[in-house]
């Protein structure tokens, strides 16, 4: 997730969420009607940051951007490969699943294919048990 919602400035008009093409955008609080970004739907296009009246969607520095800094396909050596981005994670260590162009499959960079690197969001989201009931930040 390289981007977060500041909850102080956040007015719970909803254009974001009627922005966002993933449904990455969820309400935290009914009465106030406050969102947050799921970091684990959230492809980083940006859309919702343009739609927001009152710029409360900002970069969050924690996190890398998906398919820009920080992103391990940016490198030349790792240039055909397409990423899930978070739509299908590997069952076993839960990151996200990648796909030579060539290949019809989506594979695990580190279980499947023997891969020190892997998507960097992995590092820094916990999965729970379920691939999803426990979503959390590591500290």
């Amino acid at each position: 997730m390289s981007l977060m919602v500041r909850q102080d400035r956040c007015i719970g008009c909803g254009a974001c969420d009627y922005s966002c093409h993933s449904q990455a955008l969820t309400k935290t609080d009914e009465f106030l009607g406050l969102f947050e970004i799921d970091p684990f739907t959230c492809d980083d296009c940006g859309v919702c940051v343009t739609k927001c009246p009152e710029n409360a969607i900002v970069v969050d520095e924690r996190f890398p951007v998906c398919h820009g800094h920080g992103c391990p396909l940016q490198s030349q050596r790792l240039a055909d490969t397409a990423c899930a981005i978070w739509q299908q994670t590997c069952p076993s260590c839960g990151t996200t699943m990648w796909r030579e162009r060539a290949e019809h499959d989506w594979s695990c960079p580190k279980c499947d294919a023997g891969r020190k690197v892997s998507c960097p969001k992995t590092r820094l989201l916990q999965i729970g048990p379920d691939q999803g009931a426990a979503r959390s930040i590591v500290q």
